[in-house]
């Protein structure tokens, strides 16, 4: 298992797109900055994070082209999907289902409050008519409707490429259902 503070870190690192160094990784997730130094130290050995100096600040930016981190980054998108809860699960299990997208990622105010209006979805495909049909289909099981944002691949690693921050909001914070291998792909190619 991977310690929490570790996972909140490779989390941050993962989800927001950028580098960062110890301080601003610290503040910004509440762990002490001695804490973060020996896990950035730690993550920097096995090869994990990229690091860049600038002036006397080491910037640390995930490494998706290591194997070893990737299975890591999937393992944790995997237990950030197991441990939804509430209205975000039940929608969640209905959406996963779906099986002519690539990439499904679960967005928006059902992940976050008690009281939503509607369920925000990506759908990474080209299949616009099922995905449509798809989300009528549980909108009428259910009790608010699914709202899809359908967009390829390269259409999705140019809006993040571009800093769009619709979608670097969705990167953020939205929660994968199906696809993690490609969503890793995805950041990847936004990077390079």
């Amino acid at each position: 298992m991977v310690p929490k503070n570790t996972k909140k870190i490779i989390f941050y690192l993962l989800k927001n797109q950028g580098k960062y160094n110890i301080n601003q990784i610290s503040r910004e997730l509440k762990i002490s900055v001695g804490s973060s130094f020996k896990i950035l130290k730690e993550l920097e050995k096995n090869g994990f994070v990229k690091v860049e100096a600038l002036g006397n600040a080491k910037y640390f930016q995930i490494d998706l082209d290591n194997k070893e981190m990737v299975k890591i980054c999937e393992f944790l998108l995997l237990e950030e999907k197991r441990n939804l809860k509430g209205y975000a699960k039940i929608y969640a299990n209905d959406i996963e289902s779906f099986s002519k997208a690539e990439l499904i990622v679960l967005f928006g105010s059902v992940l976050k409050k008690k009281k939503f209006n509607d369920v925000d979805v990506l759908f990474v495909t080209n299949k616009v008519k099922s995905v449509s049909d798809f989300c009528l289909q549980i909108s009428k099981m259910r009790t608010k409707p699914v709202v899809p944002l359908i967009l390829n691949k390269e259409d999705l690693v140019r809006s993040i490429r571009g800093k769009k921050e619709s979608i670097l909001a969705l990167v953020k914070e939205g929660v994968i259902l199906k696809g993690e291998s490609l969503f890793l792909e995805v950041l990847r190619d936004a990077k390079s």
